[in-house]
């Protein structure tokens, strides 16, 4: 292999290894609802400012959404509340502290942690939950019924495994083909 093409593949795989802008996936749950009931969901952030924080919403909070590129979030239902889910278009606010294992229970950087979803709807289900919303652990509520059932856990956060793309894989077996195909000639 010549020196040409060995900074050729160095290249190749400093692209393909190369973080993707930060962005990151997380998982979150929300225990202690009513009757067993639960939420869970994920987020895909990208600490745009490096802040440390991410902190995302809607212009009623004075946000935007250049942290965020997906969300989803799921109540699992109980005898107060029916089940629902929101995603992306029903977040109404974020703020979280990166590396943090909770999210609602910092007091501290720029604004509290919290997250709200559908808060400004007029039908359907809002989810709160955090210190931005007096410190208790979280709340559903129905808009119909003007039924709410309540948690006072926090909301654990923890990062997704991140499996490796296929190109990877794929840039490997050619390198190993190239290696195998040099000492083949020698």
């Amino acid at each position: 292999m010549t020196t040409k093409s060995l900074k050729l593949a160095l290249a190749v795989a400093g692209a393909l290894l190369a973080p993707g802008a930060n962005a990151a996936v997380y998982n979150f749950v929300q225990t202690g609802f009513d009757d067993g009931a639960t939420i869970s969901g994920s987020f895909t952030v990208n600490d745009a400012n490096n802040s440390g924080q991410i902190n995302v919403g809607s212009a009623n909070f004075g946000m935007n959404f250049n942290e965020i590129s997906a969300f989803s979030l799921s109540f699992s239902g109980n005898s107060i509340v029916a089940a629902f889910t929101h995603n992306l278009a029903d977040l109404s606010a974020m703020v979280y502290n990166l590396g943090s294992s909770y999210l609602g229970d910092e007091i501290d950087g720029a604004q509290q942690e919290l997250i709200a979803t559908n808060y400004f709807g007029t039908t359907g289900f809002d989810y709160y939950s955090g210190m931005g919303f007096g410190g208790f652990g979280g709340a559903v509520f129905d808009k119909a019924s003007n039924a709410t059932s309540y948690s006072y856990n926090l909301v654990s956060v923890t990062p997704a495994a991140v499996p490796l793309p296929g190109a990877v894989w794929l840039f490997g077996s050619v390198l190993a083909g190239l290696v195998g195909m040099k000492k083949r000639k020698a």
